[in-house]
C-alpha cells in the first residue's frame, strides 16, 4: 500500500507539471517552464522510489493511469474542460487496468 501512495503522489506531481506546461504558453514564460521542470523531477524522483521493490512493467502502468485520470479531473477543475461519456468511458478502463494490476 506504501508503494501506491508513493504513486499516487509522482502521479500527482505529473499532473502539476501539466499544470505548469500549460501556464507555460509553450516554454514561453520561464517561471511556469522551471515550475514544471521542478515538479515532474520530484515526480520522477518519488516514481523512482517507490518502484525499488516492485516491477517496471505493472508500477509504470499504474503510474500513467493515475496521471491520466488526475489529469482529467485537474482539465475539468482548473481549466473548464469538458467531460463526455466517452471520456468517462476511458476513465473507467484506465481504473479497471490499475485495480487489475495492483490486486490480483
Amino acid at each position: 500500500m506504501k508503494a501506491l501512495a508513493l504513486y499516487t503522489l509522482a502521479a500527482a506531481l505529473y499532473v502539476a507539471g501539466g499544470v505548469f506546461m500549460k501556464h507555460s504558453a509553450g516554454l514561453t514564460r520561464w517561471l511556469p517552464a522551471l515550475g514544471l521542470v521542478v515538479v515532474f523531477s520530484a515526480g520522477a524522483l518519488v516514481q523512482a522510489f517507490a518502484m525499488k521493490q516492485e516491477t517496471l512493467g505493472s508500477s509504470y502502468v499504474v503510474v500513467l493511469g493515475l496521471e491520466a485520470l488526475l489529469a482529467v479531473a485537474a482539465g475539468y477543475f482548473l481549466f473548464a474542460e469538458q467531460v463526455n461519456g466517452r471520456m468517462l468511458g476511458g476513465v473507467a478502463l484506465v481504473v479497471g487496468g490499475i485495480l487489475l494490476l495492483r490486486f490480483p
